[in-house]
């Protein structure tokens, strides 16, 4: 089911316990089921919000050799485009992401608004997003640019 995803050995693993869990799961582990540890993929950005728990909402056009990453929930609700979450962008408004303390001390600058309509090569855990249902990269480890 994954091939041929390129797995890569540079996840930064202690970024899963920044992962919050909300007040519907107990665990970030329930809120976000790991599918595969430590992917990369490549496509392209197409739009990017900040989000009120202090991370990034991206949507990225797979190449399609990883058009396999998407399920029906990716095809509806995220119009056919895979959710890429880099974490701990800016300041957390979100109560319970607050609350939790994730992003004590913690910053990521992942994500830059120059990245929009490129093509990029995106590394960290796919999982899916047992709130929403579609599939994404989250915890992210980098995004760059790519060729």
């Amino acid at each position: 089911m994954f091939t041929p995803l390129c797995v890569s050995l540079q996840c930064d693993t202690t970024l899963r316990k920044l992962v919050y869990h909300g007040p519907n799961f107990a665990t970030a582990q329930d809120r976000l089921k790991l599918m595969k540890k430590c992917i990369t993929i490549t496509g392209t950005i197409v739009s990017a919000s900040r989000e009120s728990d202090g991370g990034y909402h991206i949507r990225v056009r797979v190449d399609p050799q990883f058009k396999n990453l998407l399920n029906g929930k990716n095809n509806i609700g995220q119009k056919g485009f895979l959710v890429v979450e880099p974490m701990c962008a800016k300041k957390p408004t979100q109560q319970d992401t607050v609350d939790e303390g994730v992003c004590n001390g913690f910053k990521q600058a992942l994500f830059k608004a120059s990245m929009r309509d490129n093509h990029v090569s995106v590394t960290g855990d796919y999982v899916q997003d047992m709130e929403h249902g579609w599939r994404e990269i989250h915890p992210v480890t980098s995004i760059t640019v790519a060729p």
